[in-house]
């Protein structure tokens, strides 16, 4: 099953459109200029939409990346910080880390010990196997920061005893419902898991309610969209919330 679940070709679009002109806030002026011109003398021009909202209002999936837009905003690498230096490739989304040796026509790689032909291959497992927690870029950090601090303020002095009210309230923050997911409960407090990970990312959050809250922890799974947030195995567990 895919984790991120994007419509790519337009959202893809719209994430780009919106990272770089923030277009998508201007995508109706179009369309209402074209029914001014056909609207006949005399009647009123109807509105393509309500004053003072948004043309993404509607659209959780727009929404969702106009808040992701304005964090990265906040994260960007090129952002003044009176350095005035290139941005660190550890430090830009989607950082991999250095690329594995090539070798040359008629070259062969090192022997590796164990690596016969009659080395049995493992049964493939028919469940999902967990995955293991990667790093993440620091401008990761700073946007699982930003996000973490928003998600923990929205719950403040909140008993958070159910998933349920994790699962409203984080839509209720514009996150959409197809990237938060529900985890087994952690010494009794719910927890669930929202994939943040966009275009080659590896952001994801862990939020686990408490008796005046959530506690946020922010971490990296594998870009791969076959893998679930749900299958990442994380490096520490937090220890049991105080209620």
């Amino acid at each position: 099953m895919r984790s991120i679940s994007l419509p790519k070709p337009a959202l893809v679009a719209a994430l780009g459109c919106v990272l770089l002109s923030g277009c998508v806030l201007l995508s109706g002026c179009g369309t209402q200029n074209a029914t001014a011109d056909q609207t006949p003398a005399g009647e009123a021009v109807p509105s393509a939409t309500p004053l003072g909202a948004s043309p993404s209002a509607g659209d959780p999936e727009l929404r969702f990346l106009e808040v992701m837009r304005r964090i990265l905003q906040g994260c960007a690498p090129d952002a003044p910080d009176g350095s005035g230096g290139a941005p660190k490739p550890e430090d830009l989304p989607g950082y991999e880390g250095e690329p594995t040796p090539r070798y040359g026509p008629g070259e062969t790689p090192p022997s590796v010990p164990g690596d016969e032909a009659d080395t049995p291959v493992p049964a493939d497992s028919t469940g999902p196997r967990p995955v293991k927690e990667v790093p993440l870029t620091g401008a990761e950090k700073c946007n699982g920061s930003e996000h973490a601090e928003r998600v923990s303020g929205a719950f403040k002095n909140t008993r958070t005893s159910a998933y349920e009210a994790i699962h409203r309230k984080l839509t209720d923050l514009d996150y959409p419902a197809s990237r938060i997911h529900q985890m087994p409960d952690h010494a009794g407090a719910p927890r669930a898991r929202l994939d943040l990970r966009l275009m080659g990312g590896h952001l994801a959050l862990e939020i686990t309610g408490t008796g005046n809250g959530v506690i946020v922890e922010a971490f990296g799974a594998p870009e791969t969209e076959d893998v679930k947030v749900t299958d990442v195995r994380r490096k520490q567990q937090l220890d049991a919330p105080t209620s």
